[in-house]
């Protein structure tokens, strides 16, 4: 069988054969074995494999949050609350703002962290002898930037005429999907009204920005800019520095308290999961540990054997080295298919408010495997030269 090999590889086949039948013969051992480091290893593919979701979840969450960044006039004489942040509709001095630095603000170093830039003009119309706050906006761009808008009644503006009523104006105006509405001198039809939002939305009437500036004579100005651009990857610091340096003058905030605050959350989350990830592992290891002790003591017959036919220190050690890696090497397999599934059935129970989405990553696949070889061999290297140093005089006396 090994004939046409050359010595060092038919020694070493020889070894590996040996080993593979001694877990085939002790399968109740073997099992034992597998099973502790294969738990060890679920455990920690299971919480990381949470943590990895929830963390997506919450990214996906704070991509829904809306603006992050807020750029606004340096000053303003008339005092407007949007957003809870103060604006104005009419600047007296300092920077104005314009389309043409939204424009601007796209061409940042970072601009690929942008996902959506809407400008807006504020003015005070009088409707129906009431006064309201009219938003001109990029309407398919402030749907993509609020993506919790929802209509109450009638459809998206399809044309330049079209706008839309917030829930409260529209009740107190008495507004209802294809009512006429004059605004600045200039007739629009309401195309649909918004849903309770909770937020100062529900008291705007939102139109075409352009039309807005030429129905109200505002030329090519806006009165705030809007940013998305909050994700796991952005840097909001270097950004809002970035579109200081293409906007010189202008107030740029970055909105971010509340965010931090729960990302800071998903990171100690995601540290203690880590932590308890390596107990797990150590606890597993200990499990082999003793495990190949105790089958070290079981096994002097076996080894006394070995010796006196010839095997040496190097060889005994390779044998059971060899024996820990094929256990460890199954662990790893079992523990990362255990550790992938399972959180797909007990998360809708433990985390129903988390709408946790599993994918499939190689990289933990093979990095479970790597860490339960590690695991399993670090483990083993003891018991392995301890029984490789057993005097087979004594060895064989127990026979």
């Amino acid at each position: 069988m090994y004939a046409d090999r050359p010595a060092g590889k038919e020694r070493n086949m020889k070894l590996i054969d040996i080993a593979v039948n001694n877990l085939r013969r002790k399968k109740g051992r073997t099992f034992f074995l597998v099973s502790g480091l294969a738990l060890g290893i679920a455990a920690a593919v299971a919480l990381t494999s949470v943590g990895d979701a929830m963390n997506r979840e919450v990214m996906h969450t704070l991509d829904e949050f809306g603006a992050n960044i807020l750029v606004l006039p340096a000053t303003e004489d008339l005092p407007l609350s949007y957003g809870g942040m103060t604006v104005s509709a009419i600047n007296t001095g300092g920077r104005s703002l314009t389309l043409e630095d939204a424009r601007k603000i796209k061409t940042i170093k970072n601009h690929e962290n942008i996902s959506t830039v809407a400008p807006k003009l504020l003015v005070v119309s009088e409707v129906k002898g009431t006064k309201v706050m009219v938003a001109g906006a990029d309407l398919p761009a402030e749907f993509k930037l609020k993506k919790w808008w929802r209509l109450a009644a009638g459809m998206k503006p399809d044309g330049p005429s079209g706008v839309l009523v917030g829930k409260d104006a529209a009740a107190k105006l008495g507004l209802m999907p294809g009512d006429a509405v004059t605004l600045g001198g200039g007739t629009f039809r309401v195309s649909g009204v918004l849903d309770n939002t909770g937020s100062q939305d529900d008291a705007l009437i939102f139109a075409d920005l352009k039309t807005v500036q030429a129905q109200f004579r505002r030329g090519n100005a806006v009165s705030l800019i809007e940013l998305a651009a909050l994700c796991g990857g952005c840097p909001i610091e270097d950004m809002v520095a970035q579109v200081n340096g293409v906007l010189p003058g202008a107030q740029v905030v970055a909105v971010k308290e509340t965010v931090e605050l729960k990302m800071q959350a998903m990171h100690y989350f995601h540290r203690f999961s880590l932590g308890i990830s390596l107990l797990l592992l150590i606890v597993a290891g200990m499990i082999i540990f003793f495990a190949m002790t105790a089958s070290v003591k079981e096994r002097v017959q076996e080894i006394g054997l070995f010796r006196a036919i010839g095997f040496r220190t190097g060889h005994i050690i390779q044998v059971l080295l060899i024996e820990a890696f094929f256990v460890s090497l199954l662990a790893g397999i079992a523990g990362y298919a255990v550790g992938t599934v399972s959180p797909r059935f007990i998360a809708p129970y433990l985390m129903s408010a988390y709408n946790l989405k599993f994918v499939f990553d190689p990289a933990m696949a093979v990095g479970a495997v790597i860490a339960s070889i590690i695991v399993g061999l670090a483990a083993s290297i003891y018991p392995a030269v301890r029984a490789g140093r057993l005097d087979p005089i004594e060895a064989l006396r127990t026979l």
